[in-house]
């Protein structure tokens, strides 16, 4: 997912009248990177009025390039989903190793203020989701989806994991993280932090890796 950090873009100082090109790309530049900031500290509550605070802007020049909040929000996140990084993970060690870095990975990076942002705005709002529905699933498959695929697609050509069928392999196991990233502690507010998401990578791995196997 994108990283957690933005630049603010200087708008050109210009006199009265209709801005040139270089000055309308650097306002609708310092528009996206206030809807960014906001979006991360406010949610579902942000308003065009804070956006356009944040960017040093007037809500004139605002609104004349968004409707509202959603349409707004909606450009951000796509951007976003199309510009965020993949998995990163470690690629070295057994197969078994490979596959809990994967997960530790995984985990970690759908648990940035970013995603976490963005998963809070499409559970509150049924419409971001519905708008974005393609790009979010374009994100998932080519972020996290294609790196784990590859990575049971070498271990099970290698013969290091035997693994039936790949492909529901690769779902089943993006369904237990996307599952686990939804929690929190047993008050539901706060992210996993590393030490249970290492844990719970681990559990997952021995889990599909070493089965459930009956005590000697």
């Amino acid at each position: 997912m994108p990283g957690d950090q933005t630049t603010a873009t200087r708008v050109p100082a210009r006199a009265k009248g209709r801005p040139s090109l270089e000055q309308a790309s650097a306002i609708d530049q310092a528009i996206r990177e206030a809807a960014i900031r906001v979006l991360l500290d406010h949610g579902e509550a942000a308003t065009l009025n804070a956006v356009a605070h944040v960017a040093g802007l007037s809500r004139k020049s605002v609104y004349a390039r968004y409707p509202g909040k959603e349409a707004l929000f909606i450009e951000v996140i796509r951007d976003m989903l199309a510009g965020a990084s993949g998995v990163d993970y470690d690629h070295g060690g057994t197969a078994e190793e490979r596959l809990c870095n994967y997960l530790q990975s995984a985990l970690a990076l759908i648990a940035t203020p970013h995603a976490r942002s963005i998963q809070r705005l499409l559970m509150l709002n049924p419409g971001y989701l519905t708008a974005l529905k393609v790009e979010m699933r374009a994100a998932v498959r080519r972020h996290f989806y294609v790196p784990l695929l590859d990575l049971l697609v070498q271990a099970d050509a290698s013969g290091e994991l035997v693994v039936g069928d790949v492909e529901a392999t690769t779902q089943v196991l993006l369904k237990l993280v996307f599952a686990e990233s939804l929690g929190g502690d047993e008050d539901g507010d706060r992210v996993v932090g590393p030490v249970k998401r290492a844990d719970y990578a681990r559990f997952v791995t021995r889990l599909v890796t070493r089965g459930i196997l009956p005590r000697s």
